[in-house]
């Protein structure tokens, strides 16, 4: 059986532990608790519910019981309950009957309500390793397809750029598309690698003092290879401050914002990238004047799988990316906001870094680096 990276094997992640297989010392106990109850409950002339103690032998019955079990155990109780009443004395019958009812009715009562807890459990059980499997899956398979799709990436650039293919505009379309495509998989397969990681794993954010300028050159650098024929305006704002953030991880968020805006709008259109400081907080904005955002695509947009359903079969996509971006910036103390006047009227990105704790703590800081 082949070992995924987090050490689960399929057949594990897949098999659930049904309730049968357990030790046989909690029905030994649950049985001698019955007959307890039931020995208490017919040799005493105690004017009290004795036989409402049964909801103990239903609420561990259900330890080890399936369904069907849990409610023979419970007709067991109701039997012995009545039974029970033909050993209380004459004098004491009429409160023995008023206690076997209140008994019958908390014992059913308790027996539909465990039976809905226990079937809540198991069924919430069920979706966690569902949901373990399926990012088993998803990181297991990126990682496999990662390794040829470097070496298709790395060839096709190669074949792209050479003179004999570049004079032939047949040749040069058909390995600049190939290239084109192997980079969108590669992007892909990068944020359900990431996905995987932050469900399974959790997200461990590494933050140093950075100079925003760097990692914005970076993304815009990043989403130029990728899109090379979008236009891109810089406006950065003069001496910016460093900010305490995981670079890797807010470079990687805003090389997807970007990427983002330049596959929601035309090519002829221009993406606009400012920084600047306002109100103690760095303000990263990325602005498009593509498809725009409807309400329900502005309150789901950083939802996991999202896809708006006027794009779902026209513009490729898994929708992840704006999630992982929104955790990777969350994870470094920001918060990712997004504006859009409407439909078809431009999308507006900004990412917010608080910089109010840098004033006491960037002049040591620099003096350490």
């Amino acid at each position: 059986m082949t070992q995924i990276d987090k050490g689960l094997r399929f057949d594990e992640l897949a098999t659930l532990r049904v309730p049968g297989q357990r030790s046989i010392v909690l029905p030994i106990l649950t049985a001698v608790l019955a007959a307890a109850i039931f020995a208490a409950d017919s040799a005493t002339n105690l004017e009290i519910a004795v036989p409402v103690l049964y909801v103990a032998v239903v609420l561990m019955s259900v330890r080890f019981c399936d369904r069907r079990g849990v409610i023979l155990v419970a007709a067991g109780c109701v039997a012995l309950t009545l039974l029970s009443t033909f050993f209380t004395a004459s004098e004491l019958r009429q409160t023995g009957l008023i206690n076997t009812a209140i008994s019958i009715v908390v014992v059913g009562l308790t027996t539909v309500l465990a039976l809905r807890i226990e079937s809540a459990r198991f069924t919430a059980k069920t979706l966690i390793e569902a949901d373990q499997l399926r990012d088993a899956l998803i990181g297991s398979v990126s990682h496999e397809l990662r390794t040829p799709l470097a070496s298709i990436l790395g060839g096709v650039s190669i074949m792209a750029e050479m003179p004999n293919v570049a004079r032939d505009p047949r040749l040069a379309s058909l390995a600049t598309g190939i290239r084109d495509e192997a980079m969108r998989l590669n992007s892909d397969i990068q944020n359900l690698l990431d996905a995987a990681l932050i469900t399974s794993q959790g997200l461990h954010s590494r933050r140093d003092w950075t100079d925003p300028t760097d990692i914005i050159d970076a993304a815009v650098e990043r989403m130029r290879l990728r899109y090379p024929d979008r236009r891109v305006e810089l406006s950065l704002g003069s001496n910016l401050p460093l900010v305490l953030i995981d670079p890797v991880l807010v470079e990687q968020a805003l090389s997807q914002i970007i990427a983002n805006a330049a596959k929601f709008s035309a090519p002829p259109s221009t993406i606009e990238v400012s920084a600047f400081v306002k109100d103690a907080e760095l303000l990263i904005s990325v602005h498009d004047d593509g498809v725009g955002l409807t309400a329900e695509e502005k309150n789901k947009l950083s939802e996991r799988f999202f896809r708006g359903p006027r794009h779902v079969g026209k513009i490729p996509g898994s929708g992840l990316g704006l999630w992982v971006a929104n955790t990777f910036i969350v994870s470094s103390g920001g918060k990712l906001e997004a504006t859009s006047p409407g439909e078809s009227k431009g999308t507006t990105i900004r990412v917010v870094f608080p910089i109010s704790h840098y004033a006491g703590e960037s002049e040591p800081a620099m003096q350490e680096a």
